[in-house]
């Protein structure tokens, strides 16, 4: 559209003066993750917009639709607060509420997005006539959502298999859930939970093609996998490349 982008990794002095230089009238910003210098939201008497992915107050923070998945939480949405200095805690303006369906977080972000520019679209013009009614964030429902963890994107087969599947869910496409396999990581972008005799929590067995773990609760479908350094194939297609699979076999191994 021709407009000028900054997209700094953090709002610094030098940063901060270039915004100063352009007389905004209004700020606005979504997913940023950083606070918003008071310089800011002083040059702007304060009007100011942040467009959330979650029903604040639960999820404040860097990622809270990974972190809505992995709570198993029913539903989430698009908050519209008003923006300050500190970090996801203004008061609520707006939302638009969501069903969270068996989806990646990559895939429910996209839905997002496009739910918190309408909201935006709808709600600014009425902001800006001083027609909305701000509510104050209720501090004892605050929880946070603080950025993943790439080493926590590998499965512990300890844990039911339904806490693996969302995991796996939250961490797709990044940071990336994954299993240690005969020295090899392996990057699991889609599962499923499947049932089977009771047997030692990381046992791996082939069933009808298709690679299955056991877990501490019901076993783990592995339906897509990402090999180190090759494409994202199906679990049966990997599993056919898998050679002398011993009843023994272990993950992680």
């Amino acid at each position: 559209m021709g407009l000028a982008i900054r997209q700094p990794a953090r709002l610094d002095e030098r940063e901060t003066a270039a915004i100063l230089a352009l007389r905004p009238e209004l700020l606005v910003w979504s997913a940023y993750g950083n606070k918003i210098p008071k310089s800011l939201l002083a040059a702007v008497s304060g009007r100011a917009l942040n467009v959330h992915a979650s029903l604040l107050p639960r999820w404040r923070g860097a990622a809270p639709i990974a972190h809505a998945i992995l709570a198993g939480d029913p539903e989430t949405g698009v908050t519209l607060m008003e923006g300050t200095a500190e970090l996801d805690a203004g008061p609520i303006l707006a939302e638009a509420r969501t069903k969270i369906g068996d989806e990646t977080k990559g895939e429910l972000e996209a839905r997002l997005a496009r739910l918190g520019g309408e909201l935006l679209e709808r709600e600014m013009p009425r902001y800006l006539a001083g027609k909305l009614v701000r509510k104050p964030q209720d501090t004892k429902k605050v929880t946070l959502a603080p950025k993943l963890e790439p080493r926590e994107g590998e499965l512990d087969f300890a844990r039911p298999a339904e806490e693996l599947v969302r995991r796996v869910r939250a961490y797709t496409p990044d940071p990336g859930a994954f299993i240690a396999f005969r020295g090899q990581r392996i990057g699991v972008l889609r599962s499923a939970v499947a049932g089977g005799r009771g047997t030692e929590h990381g046992t791996l067995e082939i069933r009808d093609g298709v690679p299955h773990v056991a877990a501490g609760a019901g076993w783990l479908r592995l339906e897509e996998v990402k090999p180190a350094g090759r494409r994202a194939m199906t679990g049966a297609e990997w599993s056919r490349g898998l050679r002398d699979i011993r009843a023994e076999e272990r993950v992680p191994s």
